[in-house]
């Protein structure tokens, strides 16, 4: 019975013994197939594509220089570049999925001058950072601080023209002959498109017939309509649109200077204006000015046809109060050959069209377009 209970034991024992040899390996192989710790967020090296740059304002648009890293492509990962001088910093966005940033003449230029405060014609040192984000991990990195030499100049608009293409606009997707901006009358760093648009998408290039020139675009694509952030976007890539959702008018005006920004607004026209001044019949008298007469079939357009003596006007957009909105002139005094009626808030600065020959005329605005034809009769 002894010996019969001892074979039996060795047996339980042997049984025991592949049982616990097998979960060994089957432990070491569920480690062995753990996926491996993610790497660290690093930057990568980051390299300027000129050690010394000597600002061109005579060809704003060409490219001054390229800032690149070592790094592939992550959508995840915001990168920001970093320009500093003297203690001075400025931050540059960098478009998603991008790993080098290109610098036009103008746009480096207005950064160096206007926001890091160099002096003209003088060669400075100009410090570059970059800085990387994954927000939705809370992880960031920065590279090591390069540094080139610049020499900025008088500071200047980085374009004279621009356009608007996509199927929101009146001529769609037709790269060779797309809508014309107009440039502010006030401000040469300012561009503006009114317009009636449909529904669908645009985006904003720097010349035409050639898609892959670089483009005005929003940081992401299809952004919400009051978003104000805008890049330039080198070839257009990542192709980020503006999308116009409620068809109707639209007034969009694009500053392009060293804080660029875009306002995309709904326009809801005047139901009735008014002509205030001297000039008009009904001289300074704002609760009863003289009104002008709508065209039929054009909610923008209103027209006046009379006398008007020698003096100066503006165009109300309400009566009663001297601080509503006006349609004026880019300059006060502006004569009969003017074609601009800019509308401005509360009437600040007080410019007026000045009639200098009394007479009948014809007085034709689009307050949409926002232009005015004055004509004597």
């Amino acid at each position: 019975m002894r010996r019969n209970y001892i074979k039996i034991t060795e047996k339980a024992g042997i049984t025991l013994l592949v049982i616990c040899v097998a979960a060994f390996f089957l432990q070491a192989c569920k480690k062995e197939n753990r996926p491996p710790a993610p790497f660290p967020l690093e930057t990568g090296e980051l390299t300027a594509s000129a050690d010394v740059v000597t600002i061109n304002p005579d060809k704003p648009g060409d490219e001054a220089m390229t800032i690149s890293w070592a790094a592939f492509p992550n959508a995840m990962i915001k990168y920001t570049i970093q320009l500093s001088y003297e203690g001075v910093e400025e931050l540059v966005t960098v478009p998603s999925g991008a790993v080098s940033k290109r610098f036009n003449h103008g746009e480096l230029n207005n950064i160096l001058v206007d926001k890091l405060g160099m002096k003209i014609g003088s060669e400075s040192e100009l410090g570059l950072t970059l800085l990387a984000e994954i927000s939705s991990k809370n992880e960031s990195a920065v590279s090591k601080n390069i540094k080139i030499k610049v020499t900025p100049a008088a500071t200047g608009a980085a374009y004279n023209e621009l356009w608007v293409v996509g199927d929101a606009t009146p001529n769609g997707w037709d790269i060779n002959n797309p809508n014309s901006m107009r440039k502010d009358p006030t401000d040469p760093f300012q561009f503006k498109f009114n317009e009636v648009l449909n529904a669908g998408d645009f985006k904003i290039p720097v010349s035409t017939g050639d898609w892959g020139t670089d483009f005005f675009m929003p940081l992401q694509n299809n952004p919400a309509i009051t978003e104000t952030t805008v890049q330039l976007t080198i070839g257009g890539n990542p192709d980020n649109k503006w999308r116009i959702t409620e068809p109707g008018p639209y007034k969009i005006l694009l500053n392009i200077g060293s804080d660029p920004f875009i306002n995309i607004i709904p326009f809801t026209p005047y139901a009735q204006v008014w002509m205030v001044g001297d000039a008009t019949p009904a001289g300074w008298n704002i609760e009863a000015p003289t009104p002008m007469i709508a065209t039929a079939g054009n909610p923008y357009e209103f027209t006046y046809t009379g006398p008007l003596s020698g003096g100066d006007f503006k165009i109300a957009t309400s009566t009663g109060n001297w601080s509503t909105h006006y349609f004026m002139p880019p300059v006060d005094g502006q004569g009969t050959e003017g074609t601009d009626a800019i509308l401005i808030a509360g009437g600040n600065p007080d410019n007026k069209w000045k009639i200098a020959e009394a007479g009948s005329y014809k007085i034709t605005l689009n307050q949409l377009y926002e232009t005015i034809s004055i004509v004597k009769q």
